[in-house]
């Protein structure tokens, strides 16, 4: 908005200069330009605006390229505040449910199945004693109360009501009658189970909007990446190959990079051989005055993201998803009549009731599991970082090879035999707003 009033004050300044005379192109153009909203530097910006810039650089159309590469897209927002000692966690947390949010997009496109159910409803009545109420029982326990309150009160009255099982709190007798209703329903219900591999992170977008934070994935899926998944499966060396450079060229060059980097990443490594790299993360809270248990808590923190690390690099080989989503939309328009009836002062009152509602209720779950054994996962570097308030960040960067997987049949059956191993195991907000390095060109995939 400065940049545009500024702009806005030159153009009207340069004008009252030059009185009548005409204004030049060059002051067209600028003008043009700063009023050209397309060209504004619009911050903070949002998880869909990553999304966009996204979609234009590599033209993506309707989540496809023209070689077939599929593109998904996930979010998901972040629990706590980066003030809060949490705020660490709680971003590794949204990674995953924005990863799996994206999950259940491709198991619906692929194996989704809806039903969908329309229900209308209209109910009248028109009687003559439409809105009157029959008497109650003679004899029943509402006549009964009438009776004790006619001869009691207080306590009394209470124990007397608690005998014939009635809550004497309120007091309140209602009664509600129908007179018109008209109802419209939609369910649509979606199901599906499917097993997918080769899903792999473009990019990771961390963004802030109105004070809340919020995690945003793109990723990609291919018969490339579906490939090199099977070929991980299998314990192979894969055929296929790309152009690439030094593992370790691919990592952050500082420390405070590492904060933008989630989930895994597929690159090239200097022989062109094909390396998942995978980035865990999470952190944890200091012990005043208590170096020994700060100092475990870390430790035990960086076990917990190198867990982290080498599931993300399970799910790429091979994860079952199941998806259960009911949405019921709808309108509901009710005119009813209530009587209500206070037991304690024996009176009646009766009123009119217009009740218009629009129905949207939602019930998703979503189940990922994913189990096996994977070799040739070694840890590439950890990390810690303390942050702009105070939080503690750490990480583990795991990375699986096919060279690393040879080394380890090498160590464990010099004759290469290798069928037996185990497996490896207060401070103001600071206004993030930060996205992973896309370490990738197209043809990647």
């Amino acid at each position: 908005m400065r940049k545009i009033i500024f702009g806005s004050l030159f153009i009207a300044g340069l004008l009252w200069a030059q009185g009548s005379q005409p204004i030049s192109q060059q002051d067209i153009n600028l003008q043009n330009e700063i009023s050209d909203a397309s060209n504004q530097d619009i911050t903070p910006k949002s998880v869909e605006d990553f999304f966009d810039e996204f979609k234009e650089k590599f033209q993506i159309e309707y989540g496809q390229t023209a070689n077939g590469r599929t593109f998904y897209t996930g979010s998901a927002n972040v629990l706590v505040s980066d003030t809060d000692p949490q705020f660490s966690k709680a971003l590794q947390l949204a990674y995953q449910k924005a990863l799996m949010d994206l999950q259940k997009e491709f198991i619906k496109d692929a194996f989704g199945r809806i039903a969908t159910e329309k229900i209308s409803i209209y109910e009248a009545d028109n009687s003559t004693n439409a809105r009157e109420f029959e008497d109650l029982p003679k004899g029943g326990t509402i006549e009964q109360i009438f009776n004790k309150i006619t001869q009691l009160a207080g306590a009394k009255l209470d124990k007397a009501l608690n005998d014939l099982g009635v809550n004497v709190e309120g007091l309140n007798e209602e009664r509600k009658k129908t007179l018109f209703k008209e109802e419209f329903m939609i369910k649509n219900m979606t199901n599906a189970f499917g097993k997918m591999s080769g899903l792999i992170p473009v990019q990771t977008v961390i963004t802030q909007k109105r004070g809340e934070y919020k995690v945003g994935i793109i990723a990609v899926m291919s018969d490339k990446t579906r490939q090199i998944a099977q070929d991980m499966s299998l314990g192979r060396k894969s055929l296929i190959t790309g152009k690439g450079k030094e593992i370790k060229e691919y990592l952050p060059k500082e420390t405070k990079g590492y904060l933008n980097e989630y989930g895994i990443r597929l690159i090239y490594d200097e022989n062109g051989a094909p390396v998942i790299l995978s980035y865990g993360n999470w952190g944890f809270i200091p012990v005043a005055n208590n170096n020994r248990m700060t100092n475990r808590l870390e430790d035990d923190a960086k076990k917990n993201a190198a867990t982290q690390a080498d599931a993300a690099i399970m799910e790429f080989v091979n994860i079952n998803i199941s998806l259960k989503d009911e949405r019921t939309t709808g309108e509901q328009y009710e005119e009813i009549i209530k009587q209500s009836i206070n037991l304690k002062e024996n009176s009646t009152q009766e009123q009119e009731q217009t009740i218009a509602n629009i129905i949207d209720k939602v019930s998703a779950k979503v189940k990922a599991t994913t189990s096996g054994k994977i070799r040739g996962i070694r840890t590439l570097k950890t990390w810690d970082y303390t942050g702009e308030n105070g939080v503690e960040y750490v990480g583990a960067v795991r990375f699986y090879s096919y060279d690393n997987l040879a080394n380890t049949n090498e160590a464990l059956n010099p004759k290469g035999s290798g069928t037996n191993a185990k497996a490896s195991g207060g401070a103001k907000p600071a206004n993030i707003q930060r996205q992973s390095n896309v370490v990738n060109n197209i043809d990647d995939f």
